[in-house]
């Protein structure tokens, strides 16, 4: 016989929750399989200026992919359950190993690795300044941000081990968001009319502010790679829009749905 806390809707919302998060730890685990290392001493035909400037634009992103998610863990510990804990540690380690991809390709495009740069110190305060959720938060407005980037550089650069690395990662990105959209939507269920008004009102202008940092700092690569301001941010706001559509649609989030690449 059930009790009434197990036909609350708290309750209800607890077990989906659940469900979710048993998923994507299988998802993330299955994940690490099938990862063929890329041929990184393929022969390299791009010219030496745009081998210099994906190699400025990349060592960036990948600084930003960069650090091992203690803060997250430590402001996780009592917020997830076992399941959720351990899915978000194996993306941290997916995050973690996208920074490895993208220091060989910044290796060879004769780049260099960085230690700082302003958009990282920006994206570092901006995680830590509001808590747990809000992290989650600015961590998937970044996915977003950069999906639409390495869509345009996989779609205008033809070099084997960029294509490699950079189809990985956008599977890899698909998902992420897909895995951030199933835990927000425990949240939003919970949420008023009104308060699920002010988050994805705040939550879009972060998402502006981002794309203009980020064209600030790479929007002289896209520029040479033949891309304009609008179509960076056309695709990053395709990704938005679907992302709030799949917060207000029923059932999980499946792991690949929403970063396909544009027509």
């Amino acid at each position: 016989m059930k009790t009434a806390n197990e036909d609350s809707p708290a309750s209800h919302n607890f077990a989906m929750q659940s469900s979710a998060s048993s998923k994507w730890l299988r998802h993330f685990r299955a994940n690490r399989l099938d990862r063929p290392e890329p041929a990184w001493h393929a022969p390299c035909a791009l010219p030496d200026d745009l081998r210099r400037r994906l190699g400025v634009s990349l060592s960036h992103f990948q600084l930003g992919e960069t650090g091992g998610g203690s803060f997250l863990f430590r402001e996780a510990a009592g917020k997830c359950d076992a399941d959720d804990s351990e899915a978000l540690k194996l993306f941290i380690q997916e995050e973690g190993e996208h920074a490895r991809l993208l220091a060989r390709l910044v290796e060879r495009m004769g780049g260099s690795l960085i230690k700082r740069h302003w958009t990282h110190r920006l994206f570092k305060l901006a995680r830590r300044a509001g808590g747990f959720h809000f992290e989650i938060q600015v961590l998937l407005t970044g996915e977003i941000v950069g999906t639409a980037y390495y869509q345009l550089v996989d779609q205008a650069v033809q070099d084997g081990p960029i294509n490699a690395v950079l189809g990985l990662m956008l599977r890899d990105e698909a998902s992420h968001v897909a895995f951030h959209l199933d835990r927000l939507k425990s949240r939003w269920r919970e949420w008023l009319p009104l308060e699920r008004t002010a988050w994805e009102l705040q939550f879009q202008l972060i998402v502006l502010a981002a794309l203009r940092a980020a064209w600030l700092d790479h929007g002289r690569c896209l520029r040479g790679l033949g891309f304009s301001w609008d179509d960076f941010q056309t695709r990053a706001r395709k990704t938005t829009i679907a992302f709030l559509d799949g917060l207000r649609a029923t059932g999980c989030a499946r792991p690949l749905p929403l970063l396909a690449p544009a027509a």
